[in-house]
């Protein structure tokens, strides 16, 4: 069931900011709803582990709307916790050096070739080629320093290394905390987890989706990023919701995470649904010719195919960030 606190914690946050799925408005979703599973002393210290990131002045405090009440302290702490899991994002657009010290654009998807774990199947699809060579991920406990780093999967392992340390520098605690919000939602959607390739027009893949154009000046993995705005919040909402319908706070404990199996299941949506049979069709008949990719027109079929996955990965997301915190976070 729906609670009205969840309800109204999200419904702050969906005012906050543009209607984007996993870009700002599904980054604040997943916070928001780790936030309704979380006791309030896990919230707190969430919190206070955010006060001192290096830019919690410029890039929390000074962007605080002005309808949200900060003498409200739980409606405070759903905005603040939101912004830092879309703070990642927001590092992208920091002026010059500043965003060199904190954008990291790799950290956010993985080669479809990278397994590990749970994760044995490649997230890449391979059309009328052979597949590339599979790759041996390295061990998670292997991860101990950020020049490591180099996907999603293994900026999941460092980040949280960092955030539960607590004989790590609190401002790289903070940082890592953001981290570990965002990316645990990045893992979910289909498109950070492997890509297209042909013999001709993929030859190096089509980068998650984004070489392949769809209608309205987008691309294939912009429309799974913004899938659950589409239809508009007042439909999705409750469907996103309802998607974890049915856990009591007390569900949680005691589950382990393991972000490998977050994976597996978004390289399965990749290759049964994201690339489907008309997609397939399309991209062989312009190598077939030798042509250009036109832009793909794709079907109300798959939209709604589409929207419905997204919404459950939400879901699932914010869910197992509740059960990191819960479980993990001293």
């Amino acid at each position: 069931m729906i609670t009205t606190r969840l309800l109204v914690l999200l419904l702050l946050l969906i005012f906050a900011a543009p209607t984007h799925a996993w870009d700002r408005i599904g980054h604040r979703i997943t916070s928001a709803i780790a936030l309704h599973f979380l006791r309030a002393e896990k919230t707190d210290t969430l919190i206070e582990i955010l006060t001192l990131h290096p830019r919690y002045q410029e890039d929390f405090l000074n962007q605080i709307p002005e309808f949200i009440d900060q003498s409200d302290k739980q409606e405070l702490s759903s905005w603040l916790l939101g912004q830092a899991a879309y703070w990642p994002d927001i590092a992208r657009g920091l002026p010059g050096t500043v965003r060199s010290r904190f954008n990291r654009p790799a950290w956010h998807f993985t080669d479809g070739a990278w397994l590990r774990g749970a994760a044995q199947t490649q997230g890449n699809v391979y059309l009328d080629r052979s597949a590339s060579p599979a790759i041996a991920g390295e061990a998670p406990t292997s991860i101990l320093s950020e020049s490591q780093v180099h996907n999603v999967i293994t900026a999941i392992d460092f980040n949280t290394r960092v955030l539960l340390d607590q004989q790590e520098p609190a401002t790289a605690r903070a940082i890592a905390l953001c981290w570990v919000l965002h990316l645990m939602g990045d893992i979910h959607q289909p498109l950070h987890t492997g890509s297209l390739f042909t013999p001709l027009l993929f030859t190096e893949g089509d980068r998650g989706g984004n070489g392949i154009r769809t209608g309205n000046r987008s691309n294939l993995h912009a429309d799974w990023d913004q899938a659950s705005s589409s239809g508009g919040f007042d439909e999705n909402l409750p469907l996103v919701l309802n998607s974890i319908a049915g856990y009591e706070d007390s569900s949680i404990a005691g589950i382990s995470s393991d972000s490998t199996v977050w994976m597996a299941e978004s390289r399965e949506i990749l290759n049964l649904v994201v690339y489907s049979d008309s997609l397939k069709s399309a991209i062989r008949d312009a190598e077939e010719n030798n042509n250009e990719l036109t832009t793909q027109q794709l079907s109300p079929e798959y939209l709604v195919g589409m929207q419905a996955i997204a919404r459950q990965r939400l879901g699932l997301a914010g869910l197992r960030l509740a059960i990191f915190f819960e479980n993990e976070l001293p």
